[in-house]
């Protein structure tokens, strides 16, 4: 179910990470989008995203880092499938199926990464996923999810200037 079904399913669930690195305040984390690069490479971010500190760095600023980089990814994921979910096929919510296949891939991401039990991934999922609805639920935010999916869709890759022209309306909702 998480997996993109056709081109104009990737282009939504492309807009919609970018909308939410918008609404994250994280657009400075992103260089460009390819919707024609395999699906984990799609949204090329910036140099900064992955950078990680100095060796001689502590401990809690570097997991503080992780947790940070992990919260906005975790974010970036549920509002790829959100777009898909309520701007593509015009659903109110995401079904039992998707939300089991998301809490799963984040939790076992959340663990990897930062070592969050079930609980602390729960917490942030229900966090993530209670803010894209909500904004997608918006039809101004999925008239412009329309907008940037039909413009990955004929231009194939846009950078984060044309990405974010595209979506400048977002700030005055």
């Amino acid at each position: 179910m998480i997996k993109y079904a056709d081109e104009t399913d990737k282009a939504y669930g492309l807009a919609g990470m970018a909308i939410s690195l918008l609404a994250w305040d994280a657009e400075d984390w992103l260089d460009a989008i390819n919707i024609d690069a395999p699906a984990d490479s799609a949204m090329r971010m910036s140099a900064d995203f992955y950078m990680t500190l100095a060796p001689r760095v502590g401990a809690k600023a570097v997991w503080e880092q992780a947790s940070k980089r992990f919260r906005l990814t975790a974010a970036m994921t549920v509002a790829n499938v959100a777009c898909r979910e309520m701007a593509l096929r015009h659903r109110s919510s995401l079904n039992g199926e998707i939300d089991s296949e998301l809490r799963s891939l984040l939790a076992d991401e959340g663990e990897n990464l930062c070592g969050y039990d079930p609980d602390e991934v729960s917490r942030l999922y229900g966090q993530s996923l209670s803010y894209c609805l909500r904004l997608f639920a918006h039809p101004g935010v999925c008239q412009l999810a329309d907008t940037l999916a039909s413009r990955l869709r004929s231009d194939r890759m846009l950078d984060a200037t044309d990405v974010f022209a595209i979506l400048a309306p977002l700030n005055r909702m």
